[in-house]
């Protein structure tokens, strides 16, 4: 971001070196000044009429004013969230990758007497984001990546028919090597192995050639949208799901990558505190549709798939049938495409419906106003609003816009913990003993505006609890920041939090 600075200010100083050794007037001074203001004007009034959030909106305005050119420039790249004709043809083919699969009425009307308040919120997931609600569902929490890479390597072992992987970040050590390994057995067995990882989440990682690697040993894998600065400029919208699907029985998601640091196996940011979810039944289903959606929209157009060879309904004697229901669930997308912000909606759903309490975590504090109001009302009323954020930065200057953040909530009274082993990375929401959800929506804007995502809301469930438990043990090896300790901090960082927060969109 400094280097946009330097970079305009240099182009200023050269041009203006070069008007006055050129017989520029000031005539033509005031002509060049015209066409870098009518360039400005022009990018205003488009991010005015452009769908995006209103503070969004407002941050970049400012950041294209202070930089007329490359202010334009870096918008276009990175944040320009006008629907182009191809996001337009590709949000049609996620449509219609799938027909919608309603709730069951039952589970439905199951959910309404045993949660009206998740069954609310469960209602807005099925209008507005094709997610069903199911029972016939285990579900299995996992505090740590520690705890959860063994089960993986469990049902990949087990797996007899196809293995679904779709992951921000697939990097290579121990992790993917014992991964990599059991795939390339299952291939050999006949086993449909489908893989999909983010182009730009993968930089410095993966070799450039991973996915024909991948292909040429069986296993059919895709870059999800590769980075060609020359060819495109839309680089924005991102693949930032964690995905794993095995028989249509078996499902994880949550908010582990497939490196190393999130098993702990080498430590970057000290402990890695990372959350993990296992399904069985059902409820997969729902994970396994967010998988061939993606697919068929984005890399096999013509795929006329049929559902029925994958949902769990037809593999699951294999696995002694259905387990009995823990609750309800239902896994969800979100999508940078529809301007509909799911993952916000649902956070903001939770923290409006609460009655007793909030307990949340997430790696990065970014946020707009909707959130913020959303966090201190609870507050101010008399909740008890805990959020849990690392106390071991891997970024710094994220960890500072994220500390920035603290001040209106402590004010209201929310309880803020860094945790000081280490990096959270895990992003959960836990209410009242009864509604909590799990995946990979970050609050910041790229996360809840940009990203492809994915989450799971549970309800009613022994999940809930062990979640909930999990955070507070968490909070106990965690620093409590206070409000006269950021006042602190506000003193010594001011010049540096003023710069920002007029940033906080761009980042």
């Amino acid at each position: 971001m400094l280097l946009l600075v330097f970079f305009q200010l240099a182009g200023i100083a050269v041009a203006a070196y070069f008007f006055f050794n050129n017989g520029f007037t000031v005539r033509h001074t005031f002509a060049l000044l015209f066409i870098v203001w009518g360039i400005t004007a022009f990018f205003e009034i488009f991010i005015v009429l452009s769908r995006s959030e209103t503070d969004y909106r407002m941050a970049w305005m400012l950041f294209v004013a202070v930089l007329p050119v490359l202010g334009a420039v870096y918008y276009l790249l990175f944040a320009n969230k006008r629907t182009t004709h191809r996001q337009k043809v590709k949000m049609k083919r996620y449509e219609q990758a799938l027909p919608p699969f309603p709730s069951k009425p039952e589970t439905k009307a199951a959910l309404e007497q045993a949660c009206p308040i998740g069954s609310k919120i469960s209602n807005y997931l099925e209008n507005n984001a094709s997610a069903a609600v199911y029972q016939e569902t285990s579900i299995e929490y996992f505090p740590l990546g520690d705890e959860a890479f063994p089960v993986m390597l469990r049902e990949l072992w087990a797996a007899k028919h196809f293995i679904f992987f779709e992951y921000f970040i697939i990097a290579p050590g121990k992790m993917w090597d014992e991964i990599h390994k059991i795939l390339l057995a299952k291939v050999k067995e006949g086993v449909d192995v489908r893989l999909v990882y983010d182009d730009f989440g993968n930089l410095g990682n993966t070799p450039v050639d991973f996915a024909d690697k991948l292909n040429k040993e069986g296993i059919k894998a895709h870059v999800f949208s590769p980075i060609h600065p020359f060819l495109n400029v839309k680089m924005n919208n991102r693949d930032h799901r964690k995905i794993l699907v095995v028989d249509g029985h078996t499902g994880f998601t949550g908010g582990i990558n497939i490196a190393d640091e999130y098993i702990n196996k080498v430590e970057r940011f000290g402990h890695w505190k990372d959350n993990c979810i296992l399904l069985k039944g059902r409820g997969v289903d729902g994970l396994t549709r967010l998988f061939l959606r993606n697919w068929i929209a984005t890399f096999e157009h013509d795929w006329k798939v049929d559902f029925s060879q994958y949902e769990s309904q037809k593999y699951i004697a294999e696995i002694g049938g259905y387990p009995q229901s823990d609750g309800f669930l239902q896994p969800y997308g979100d999508l940078p495409f529809d301007y509909e912000s799911v993952g916000e909606r649902v956070y903001l759903s939770i923290l409006s419906r609460a009655e007793k309490y909030v307990y949340m975590s997430t790696p990065y504090l970014i946020l707009d106003d909707q959130l913020r109001d959303a966090m201190t009302l609870a507050a101010s009323e008399g909740l008890d609003i805990r959020l849990l954020v690392p106390g071991v930065p891997d970024k710094r200057r994220i960890f500072q816009l994220t500390r920035l953040n603290y001040g209106p909530l402590l004010a209201a009274g929310v309880k803020i913990y860094e945790y000081t082993p280490g990096f959270v990375h895990q992003k959960m929401f836990v209410s009242d003993d009864t509604i909590a959800t799990d995946g990979t929506i970050n609050l910041d804007y790229r996360s809840l505006y940009l990203h492809l995502e994915c989450g799971t809301l549970i309800m009613k469930s022994r999940a809930v609890d062990n979640m909930k438990q999990d955070f507070l043990a968490t909070i106990q090896v965690s620093h409590e920041v206070t409000l006269e300790e950021w006042n602190g901090w506000r003193k010594k960082k001011a010049f540096e939090w003023a710069l920002l927060r007029l940033l906080a969109p761009l980042l």
